[in-house]
């Protein structure tokens, strides 16, 4: 007789559930997912196995694999894909250090080495490779939506005080001519790109790394245009999205009441004036360190969600942009974790998944059999209401997507990725007595 299956009971997965598609790693943790432009292909990869898989949407076929190795990245986001779907870039680095003793100080010595590399994405072969003169290590990679440009988060090899980390530097890149343009020192090696690919907005921090202002910068020239400053307690400012007609900016803040002691801070949502800088809204989150995540604009520009993080309470909220007021507060679980919410192409649904994840610093790694399975709750964005709410297999699931017809909810599992029919709206099986 087979032992019992240890962890919570299973409930029963949603009977919309179609398809999975196996990635060759089974055990492996997915990200990156996404439908190509025509519905016609799926792409996702594990972290931190370096796979990239693409399939044949409608058949499940594997088609090309990309082996971009093992590694610890920046981000578990680590590949982007050119919108013609012809390229994938992937960064990577590789760091080594020594210590000595200098004028009776205790120094280490940061060694560096990285790039960016190209993959085409029909036959899995390495393309191009983008590298610093002397070479750095590359902590976080973006590509522009129009595939120009990229921005490198990176670290600078040198000589520094021990329990001091390495220098920071950002670098915009030019696809075509690989010419590398430095960004001013003093930035958060992260930044948002504009819908139209023209701008970047980025966090300027001080010598103790709290945000003094938003910088924007022109990507062509690699100028500053536009500085917006962060007033009030010290904070962490995170630059999330411009609007689709590019007006607004939306981020948020993560202030701390007493500088360098973390252990209580308070997170606010803001959207400013791209144009002119001024804040036209602010939205504290409701409690004390509990932060936003996955904040995104539907495809018309009219409603932004935002989801929460640590709090008590998985919530997501829905804004009207117009009037930059506050639509709805949904609260989706108790305690987890909400991934990135996700708007149907039409604007009418939201995807949301929700996980209980045990904040246990004894077991950083459980074992993805042993959590309680992800939920995916279905939105109708109007009313704000949960239609309906899929329960997936066992594993960790990340991300999700829907398809350019809005007929097929994708989402990642354990090693596969998860094909959900929405060909019947969300709610028409709960009325049907279905799950």
């Amino acid at each position: 007789m087979a032992a019992p299956r240890p962890g919570p009971p299973l409930e029963p997965v949603s009977s919309r559930l179609k398809a999975s598609l196996i990635h060759p790693n089974r055990g492996g943790v997915l990200n990156g997912l996404s439908y190509s432009p025509d519905g016609q292909r799926i792409i996702a990869g594990d972290y931190p196995g370096g796979v990239i898989q693409v399939w044949d949407a409608p058949t499940g076929e594997q088609l090309t694999r990309v082996e971009t190795g093992y590694a610890k990245r920046g981000s578990s986001e680590y590949f982007s894909l050119t919108p013609d779907w012809r390229t994938v870039y992937v960064s990577r680095g590789k760091r080594q250090h020594s210590r000595f003793e200098r004028e009776g100080k205790e120094m280490i010595r940061w060694e560096f080495d990285g790039d960016v590399r190209a993959w085409d994405l029909a036959t899995g072969e390495l393309r191009e490779t983008f590298t610093h003169t002397p070479p750095r290590n590359i902590l976080t990679m973006g590509l522009s939506p129009d595939a120009s440009s990229f921005l490198t988060g990176d670290e600078i090899s040198g000589d520094y005080e021990l329990g001091m980390g390495a220098k920071w530097a950002a670098t915009l890149w030019d696809v075509e001519t690989h010419q590398p343009r430095p960004l001013p020192d003093g930035l958060e090696p992260y930044g948002c790109f504009s819908p139209d690919s023209k701008t970047i907005a980025m966090s300027f921090l001080d010598d103790d790394g709290y945000a003094t202002a938003i910088k924007l910068f022109d990507v062509a020239l690699a100028e500053e245009k536009l500085s917006i400053p962060i007033t009030g307690d010290d904070s962490w400012a995170y630059v999330e999205a411009f609007s689709p007609d590019e007006r607004l900016i939306v981020g948020h803040l993560q202030a701390f009441p007493k500088r360098n002691e973390w252990q209580d801070w308070q997170s606010t949502l803001k959207v400013w004036d791209a144009a002119s800088g001024q804040e036209l809204a602010s939205f504290p989150a409701e409690g004390k360190e509990c932060g936003f995540t996955g904040i995104t604009f539907s495809p018309d520009g009219r409603v932004l969600a935002a989801a929460t993080w640590r709090g008590e309470k998985a919530r997501l909220y829905l804004f009207d942009v117009e009037s930059l007021r506050l639509l709805h507060a949904i609260d989706l679980a108790e305690k987890a974790i909400v991934r990135d919410p996700v708007f149907s192409p039409d604007g009418r649904w939201l995807a949301a998944i929700t996980q209980v994840v045990p904040d246990d610093p004894r077991n950083p790694d459980p074992n993805p059999e042993d959590l309680p399975q992800p939920r995916i709750h279905l939105l109708d964005v109007a009313s704000g209401e949960v239609r309906e709410t899929l329960f997936a297999p066992p594993g960790i699931a990340t991300c999700a997507c829907f398809s350019p017809d809005g007929q097929t909810l994708a989402t990642t599992g354990q090693g596969k990725v998860l094909l959900w029919d929405l060909t019947a709206p969300p709610g028409a099986l709960n009325a049907l007595g279905g799950n």
